[in-house]
């Protein structure tokens, strides 16, 4: 017989990595009692096994009686419970496998302990006894002790147990925390006993679950259940069966979907990985996987299945083997939305599309959607462009090796840059588009201030001296590309409101060359308020802002220059109309058409030094309508956009 100190030396070594899993003290109960009626019901015919569980638990205390229709406690297996590594040989017949060691879950987990059985003797009679678990005196369990009453009625066990200690009952409260509904209850029943349940046509357990009534027996889920059995050489060249069921439940299947285990006939984990089957399925079933293969490799404690890692490999490809067969309708459902939904991101995302593989996205079981396909475009694009600077300025090992810059995921990462440059011009050409509309959508007149427009091409009291740290701090591409990066040479100043000086001056200051400036003049989208003006219109004001620039260059651009060798050149962007009203009024001389635009006109002008008409400069005037300067860079951008595309080809000359 055990001793009582020896006992709970056991329960503390066998539990004490597992004291917040409280479930195994109600597995442990539970299958005990499970066995108990199965064997009685491999003896006898037209019996019903059954059992009654009934919990109640609250703030202070946790008790759960449970109570099966076995043949109780009889000479034949009292013994096997009075030592706790005997095994009991009708277990094993029927193919429980029990360790025998189960029971320390109740000394570990249980504050106290009552059986009460009534079990027949030889001679035919029935007998009570009453037994407190552990027993009070140093050994683990002795009927001998106790007293026995004869009585009329059938054999059965009653296990009741107390849990009212704060450390006990915390163990207890967080257990139902996850399962305080009887209908959460019933799903975690259901999963820890499932081959019970499914393999016993007779079975009947009734659950009261804190005055919540039910009864769990197969019929009550065989209906929603399809069994697929399979069987499997693994690597100890033994050849196992195993059964995988598929239960209907509301859920629907949405990405990795697990397979629970069972060894021993109660769920088990796998030590050295999981299953699961990936698939999105508007129809939910829960998948288990059973087999005797399981019952050799689980832990005493009946948690934790050792196998091997190659023997995880070999089960999970037969389960994929057979769900994708049986689902291979809903598979290529699937494929082809993630297929639609592909197509979608490549429009959306030209600078990412490169970084997704096509074949990845479409041949997967699940829907993949347009985040998805995002996530894994980004994820990669990280992983190149973290390559990238890490070995962008190192020099191949030898000369055969291939630098970085010429590999195809460098190429990859300067087109997505690209592409998101030519993206963002194209949102500011949309904005343009919005301020040289006339009118809003209810048809009214849609003023703009010139602030607004000035603010898009080049924000007001910015200046720019050299490309570095400031590329793209300004719109002027729109007007033309080469004002899209400065050099150390080439200057832009945006003025602030209020100066008596043009919007925007660009010029050119290179020792080696002829210097230059630009007087860059923006009106309203809508209305110029000088447009045609008799006093002085956009012309004559453009030529009042290079005298004066003539006359004093380092106040009015902080510019030493020999004035009389810069070449000048004036710009407005104006309306069409406002155009056409300042080259019809009387003020202006001859202008050209611009080729290739409609509304865009230029002349070789002059403006005086010194307000004599004797002494004059030349200076080059356009003016360009924002209607042809947004279709322009629209084309040109729309170009790009095709260049990235790779939609132009270049052939060779046979020649």
């Amino acid at each position: 017989m055990e001793q009582k100190s020896n006992v709970q030396y056991r329960a503390e070594k066998e539990y004490k990595n597992s004291r917040e899993k409280f479930f195994l003290l109600l597995r442990e109960i539970i299958s005990n009692a499970i066995h108990a009626v199965l064997i009685r019901g491999s003896k006898e015919k037209d019996y019903i096994p059954k059992l009654n569980l009934d919990i109640v638990f609250d703030e202070t205390q946790c008790k759960i009686e449970l109570t099966d229709n076995g043949e109780g406690f009889n000479e034949r297996n009292r013994k096997y419970f009075e030592e706790l590594d005997k095994k009991n040989p009708e277990k094993e017949k029927l193919n429980f496998h029990p360790l025998g060691q189960g029971r320390l879950a109740i000394v570990y987990f249980a504050d106290s302990a009552e059986y009460e059985t009534v079990y027949k003797d030889d001679s035919g009679k029935y007998n009570k006894r009453t037994i407190p678990y552990p027993s009070t005196s140093e050994g683990l369990f002795s009927f001998s002790e106790y007293e026995e009453i004869e009585v009329k009625n059938n054999t059965y066990t009653k296990l009741t147990i107390l849990i009212n200690r704060q450390q006990s009952l915390g163990r207890a409260k967080t257990f139902f925390k996850s399962y305080s509904t009887h209908e959460l209850f019933k799903q975690w029943f259901i999963e820890t006993f499932f081959p019970f349940i499914i393999s016993n046509e007779t079975l009947v357990i009734n659950i009261s679950f804190n005055g919540n009534s039910f009864a769990i027996k197969k019929d009550s889920i065989e209906a929603e259940t399809q069994k697929e059995p399979f069987e499997l050489a693994l690597s100890d060249n033994n050849k196992y069966s195993f059964i995988l069921w598929l239960i209907k439940n509301s859920k629907p299947m949405h990405g990795d979907n697990p397979i629970i285990c069972f060894a021993r006939n109660l769920r088990a984990s796998l030590s050295n990985g999981h299953l699961s089957y990936s698939i999105d399925n508007n129809e939910g079933y829960t998948l288990y996987l059973t087999s005797n293969f399981f019952d050799e490799y689980v832990d005493t404690k009946g948690e934790r299945i050792d196998v091997s890692c190659d023997d995880i490999t070999c089960i999970q490809n037969k389960v994929n083997e057979i769900l994708d067969d049986k689902f291979k309708n809903i598979i290529e459902s699937n494929r082809k939305v993630s297929k639609r939904n592909l197509k979608t991101f490549q429009q959306k995302y030209p600078s990412l599309e490169a970084f997704v593989v096509e074949s990845n996205i479409v041949s997967d079981k699940n829907i993949i959607n347009e985040r998805e396909i995002i996530q894994f475009a980004i994820d990669e694009k990280s992983r190149i462009e973290k390559k990238f600077w890490n070995q962008i300025d190192r020099d191949p090992i030898n000369e055969e090796d291939e630098h970085f810059s010429d590999t195809e995921d460098c190429q990859k990462l300067l087109n997505s840059s690209l592409h998101i440059y030519v993206k963002h011009r194209e949102s500011v050409l949309n904005q343009l588009h919005t301020l040289i509309q006339k009118f809003k959508e209810d048809g009214s007149p849609k003023p703009e201030l010139e602030a607004t427009v000035h603010d898009l091409f080049m924000k007001r009291g910015t200046t720019l001296s050299e490309s570095s740290n400031v590329n793209h701090l300004h719109n002027l591409w729109i007007l033309d590309d080469k004002f899209t990066t400065f050099s150390t040479n080439f200057k832009a100043k945006s003025t602030k409101p209020g100066q008596s000086l043009s919007d925007i001056y660009i010029w050119a200051d290179d020792p080696e060359k002829t210097k230059q400036i630009l007087i860059f003049e923006l009106k309203s989208t809508t209305k110029a308020h000088n447009a045609g003006n008799k006093e002085e219109g956009m012309i004559a004001q453009v030529k009042r802002y290079a005298q004066d620039f003539y006359k004093n260059p380092n106040k009015i651009l902080n510019w030493r220059a020999n004035v009389d060798k810069v070449q000048y050149l004036a710009i407005i962007l104006a309306g069409k109309s406002d155009i056409d009203k300042e080259l019809t009024s009387n003020n202006v001389g001859k202008y050209y058409s611009i080729p290739f635009l409609e509304d865009s006109y230029y002349c070789d002008d002059e403006f005086s030094k010194d307000n004599s008409p004797k002494n004059k400069m030349p200076i080059r005037i356009e003016l360009y309508s924002f209607e042809d300067i947004y279709e322009l860079a629209s084309n040109r951008n729309n170009i790009f956009f095709k260049l990235l595309k790779k939609e132009f080809e270049c052939n060779e000359d046979n020649e």
